[in-house]
């Protein structure tokens, strides 16, 4: 227990100034007797024997109350945890190739709901390697032709993660297409808008991760310029290119069966660049299992930072001192006004 206000403890000083002069009224409210041993023999009655309790109910009264004007506090030492997050813009591509497939376990499915898979897993974690990432900001943009807004950046994952769920690949010709380099020029623009939000979010880094299965080939702004922007507001940017099995000759979708070429375009050197000059990480992935690995080694890169931080809660005690102080003082008055009264 400490003490606010430790100056009012020198009205302990006037305790003995009081006590003296009530004893002084006490000798002058004497009766004179000639001679004291007229009374030998005779007994104390009982209120003789408790007139002490009055006064000593006066005096600890007292001394509560120059305890309560000490404003006595009670201390308690907590410990809180400031977490640091990220903020994470998730770029997915739904252009009409995703419908392509690749091996999920012991199946195959569509591109498109192996990387909903991986990326519900990458934000809310799977219980084993990957934990989810609770504190960090985190935003959607999907991409064919254009860029969307899909889910703001927000740290309600849930909501997220169904959104993710309701991704679907574009089907409108006139909007199909591979425009990554306007969906990293809109994911940059908000987590640039992070420095103009609430100190609260207390975002420590930002970052991009870019999922596409193809070349940049429309939109206004080249994937090198949108690199670039990055570097330029401390963005780092993390590009995932999802590619056919080494050994695929056939490549399935809804549509049919089409043989597939194994010649590598020159997206992976873009992507790789566009990682390199922000310095993320540039990675290829075939199936569900690698692509894992990538937001893996993106999840172990990127952790948001915990710090405990140790404070003292300081809770008012004088309610309990100054109320034992009023009770004690009406016993007082009460008794003295009743079997310890005295005679006019």
């Amino acid at each position: 227990m400490t003490f606010l206000s430790t100056y009012w403890f020198l009205l302990f000083f006037l305790l003995p100034v009081i006590a003296f002069y009530q004893y002084r009224q006490r000798r002058k409210d004497a009766v004179l007797f000639s001679n004291v041993l007229l009374f030998k023999g005779t007994k104390k009655t009982w209120r003789q024997h408790f007139l002490f309790i009055p006064p000593l109910c006066f005096y600890f009264g007292m001394i509560l109350f120059i305890i309560a004007l000490a404003r006595p506090q009670m201390e308690r030492v907590n410990q809180r945890q400031n977490r640091e997050g990220i903020g994470i813009q998730m770029l997915i591509d739904i252009s009409s190739s995703m419908d392509m497939s690749i091996r999920y376990g012991n199946k195959d499915d569509s591109r498109m709901e192996v990387a909903k898979k991986v990326v519900e897993e990458f934000v809310m974690g799977n219980g084993e390697e990957l934990e989810g990432r609770p504190d960090d900001l985190i935003g959607i943009i999907t991409f064919a032709r254009y860029a969307d807004t899909v889910c703001p950046m927000t740290l309600s994952h849930k909501v997220l993660v169904n959104l993710v769920r309701e991704l679907q690949i574009n089907d409108r010709l006139n909007e199909d297409g591979t425009g990554y380099g306007d969906a990293a020029v809109l994911a940059a623009a908000r987590l640039k808008d992070l420095e103009n939000r609430d100190a609260e979010d207390n975002v420590t880094s930002k970052i991009i991760v870019l999922l596409t299965d193809g070349e940049n080939n429309c939109g206004l702004h080249l994937p090198l310029q949108a690199a670039a922007l990055a570097k330029e507001w401390g963005i780092r940017i993390y590009t995932i290119s999802l590619h056919n099995p080494p050994d695929a000759k056939i490549v399935k979708t809804k549509k049919g069966e089409f043989l597939t070429s194994q010649a590598r375009s020159d997206s992976d050197k873009i992507l790789s660049k566009m990682a390199e000059m922000t310095g993320g990480i540039f990675r290829t992935a075939y199936d569900f299992d690698s692509l894992q690995a990538v937001y893996k080694k993106i999840d172990s890169l990127e952790k948001s930072k915990m710090k405990a931080v140790n404070y003292i809660d300081k809770d008012e005690a004088f309610a309990i001192f100054a109320l034992i102080g009023i009770f004690l003082l009406l016993i007082q008055n009460l008794l003295t006004a009743t079997i310890f009264r005295m005679a006019p």
